[in-house]
Parts: C-alpha cells; sequence; structure tokens
C-alpha cells in the first residue's frame, strides 16, 4: 500500500472519528443519549457497553455513526442516490449504441488489410511468373484477373456488412 493511500485512510478514519465526536457531544448537550439495554431510557452521561469501554473517551456507537455519516456522504455512494431523468437515460442509450455501430463498423474493417495483402501477393507473384516464363504471361493474367475479382467480392462483401452496421 502506498504512502499517499495510507494517508488518504487515515485522514478519512480521523474525519470519521471526528464526525462521531461532534455527534456524541450534541447528544449529550441536549441529554438524548439512549442505553443499549432493555427499553430506551434517556441518561444523563454517555452510555458505555459492559464489556468494552470508551475508545478515547467515546463510546462505539458514535464511532458507528459517525462512520455511517461518512460513508453516506462519500462521492461512492452518490450513485446510489441520484436518479437520473429518463431524457438523459435515454440519451446516454443512444450514444453508447452509436459507440457501438462504430466498434462494430471498424471491426468489420479488419477484412479489408486482409484483402489488400491478398491482392499485393497475387499480382506480385503474376509478374515473377511472366519474368521466369514469358511464355504462358496471357494464361497467367487470365488467372490473375479471375483471382482478383473473387478476391475484391471479399472486400465488397465487408463494406457491405460496415453500412449495414452503421445505417440500417
Amino acid at each position: 500500500m502506498s504512502s499517499q493511500k495510507a494517508v488518504q485512510l487515515s485522514l478519512g478514519a480521523a474525519r470519521s472519528l471526528s464526525t462521531g465526536l461532534a455527534r456524541l457531544q450534541a447528544a449529550s448537550a441536549q441529554g438524548m443519549l439512549v442505553a443499549s439495554q432493555g427499553a430506551a431510557q434517556v441518561s444523563e452521561k454517555p452510555v458505555m457497553m459492559a464489556t468494552q469501554g470508551p475508545i478515547l473517551g467515546v463510546t462505539p456507537s458514535a464511532i458507528a455513526s459517525g462512520i455511517r455519516a461518512q460513508a453516506a456522504a462519500s462521492p461512492m455512494s452518490l450513485h446510489k442516490q441520484a436518479v437520473l431523468p429518463n431524457s438523459l437515460v435515454q440519451e446516454r442509450a443512444m450514444s453508447v449504441l452509436a459507440a457501438s455501430k462504430m466498434v462494430g463498423a471498424g471491426c468489420a474493417t479488419i477484412a479489408l488489410a486482409g484483402v489488400g495483402a491478398g491482392l499485393g501477393v497475387m499480382f506480385g507473384s503474376l509478374i515473377n511468373g511472366a519474368a521466369r516464363n514469358p511464355n504462358i504471361a496471357k494464361q497467367l493474367v487470365g488467372y490473375a484477373l479471375l483471382g482478383f475479382a473473387l478476391t475484391e467480392s471479399i472486400a465488397l462483401f465487408s463494406l457491405l456488412v460496415v453500412f449495414l452496421i452503421l445505417f440500417a
């Protein structure tokens, strides 16, 4: 654990303790301390549990109430309390949908990289084959154009999927 986290934790504990002390002082000033045994009874002095003594002159219930108050006011618990209007929820859902469409379209275009590499290899092989055997160059060009058409059809299908994702 880093020293910054330890300092934050100790500051949070001190804040909770001071909140509990403030509540204890307010309760004792009003004479509203309640015993934890049996029915509720009003007492003039702080009530301590029978098995445990006070911690720094503070009862465990005062410390617990301070910790609860600190936890309720923390930024991590605000999402439970906040209620968003319906229009904002719909707007967020639409933005998530738009972002998901963009990610899906980007993933569908990965096939275009394979098509480009395939065409490069194919025409490189055509040039290599025609240079080695010039007698069959016309036949090799026919095969290369057939391969080009089939490979390019994969690119067209990929673009079709991209446009379906984006605009459908």
